[in-house]
């Protein structure tokens, strides 16, 4: 079973993956966002160790549509998304909500969790994502 999440954004505030990877740190993740990798040519298995552990995971990158825009109710100008694909090994969620929620809080952008139907808004992307984490935990 995957599971996914969605950060829409405008590609002009995309981070570079350096930038992304110390955002994450900052933000207290702990996880290690691989940087060697050119966002916008770029899709399969992204590493992003947990602790030092192997984790990471699918990422998809692409352009979204004026009428994509209209139909999903998304900010103007959100011309971008990133698609974040994880099997059912629990690190790669981890690293995917930590990946997904600081990029969404960075570029103003949105988080979309299609399971659940859920949208997160760029301020609330990082509380959510310690809440979600907690919960696994739990």
């Amino acid at each position: 079973m995957s599971y996914d999440l969605i950060v829409y954004l405008k590609r002009n505030v995309m981070p570079s993956p350096e930038a992304w990877r110390a955002a994450i740190v900052e933000a207290g993740f702990p996880v290690a966002l691989d940087s060697e990798f050119d966002m916008d040519t770029f899709s399969g298995f992204l590493p992003c160790p947990v602790r030092g552990e192997i984790s990471g995971f699918e990422y998809y990158a692409s352009n979204v549509s004026s009428e994509d825009v209209e139909e999903m109710q998304l900010a103007p100008g959100t011309d971008f998304s990133v698609q974040f694909c994880i099997g059912s090994r629990p690190l790669e969620l981890v690293s995917a909500i930590a990946a997904s929620s600081v990029l969404a809080a960075m570029t103003g952008g949105s988080l979309d969790d299609p399971q659940t139907g859920e949208s997160v808004l760029a301020d609330s992307a990082i509380g959510w994502a310690r809440h979600q984490l907690a919960q696994a935990e739990a």
